[in-house]
């Protein structure tokens, strides 16, 4: 089981997401007799943080919550998972590893090494960065990315990828490129095909 860094640090599962490819809620499929959201969030309490956050949108009513987790909800309106990084990381004002809830392949192990790497330099996270350009939803982000993350609210751009060029670009995130052993962790549940093909491998 992955141990806990010696710094302090606060996880984030974003299950707040329209979901209109995928015709369903993404946070409730069921994955192994199990909601995605409570896979997923159980993937990173494993890392012991020091605090766990759930984002969602309220009408989504996930339940039950475990014990010790702070559910926080979307801003109102689609803008996409930009706003819910800043909220999370302005709740806690400590670094924060993200993970969406859409990526089931992603291990509690990689993570662990996403939390290692994004902590070893103070003030400055982490990001992987592949043939689709970044994976800004498993990332580690500092707080010192908060004032960055509120500029691009107050223009207007909730371009997750634009913000995450500007944060490596500032110093504020390292892109590395996605080991070859984290290959399948970054895959996506967008469509219900994503969905059949990816349970026929539990």
């Amino acid at each position: 089981m992955p141990q806990a860094p010696p710094t302090p640090f606060a996880a984030a599962l974003l299950a707040g997401g329209q979901s209109r490819r995928m015709g369903q809620d993404k946070a409730l499929l069921d994955w192994g007799g199990q909601p995605l959201w409570q896979v997923q969030l159980g993937k990173i309490a494993t890392l012991n943080p020091a605090r766990v956050l759930l984002s969602c949108r309220e009408e989504q009513a996930l339940s039950p919550v475990p014990l010790g987790v702070q559910t926080v909800y979307d801003p109102p309106g689609n803008q996409g998972p930009l706003p819910a990084i800043w909220r999370c990381l302005d709740q806690v004002r400590l670094p924060l590893l993200v993970l969406g809830v859409d990526m089931p392949g992603m291990t509690a192990d990689f993570l662990g090494e996403i939390v290692q790497r994004g902590l070893s330099v103070p003030g400055r996270g982490v990001v992987y960065e592949g043939s689709r350009g970044f994976e800004p939803l498993a990332a580690l982000y500092p707080v010192e990315g908060l004032p960055l993350l509120r500029k691009a609210m107050d223009a207007g751009n909730y371009r997750l990828q634009a913000f995450v060029r500007a944060a490596v670009e500032a110093g504020l995130l390292d892109a590395l490129p996605v080991p070859a052993h984290a290959a399948g962790c970054f895959s996506n549940l967008n469509t219900p095909e994503d969905f059949r093909e990816s349970s026929v491998e539990l």
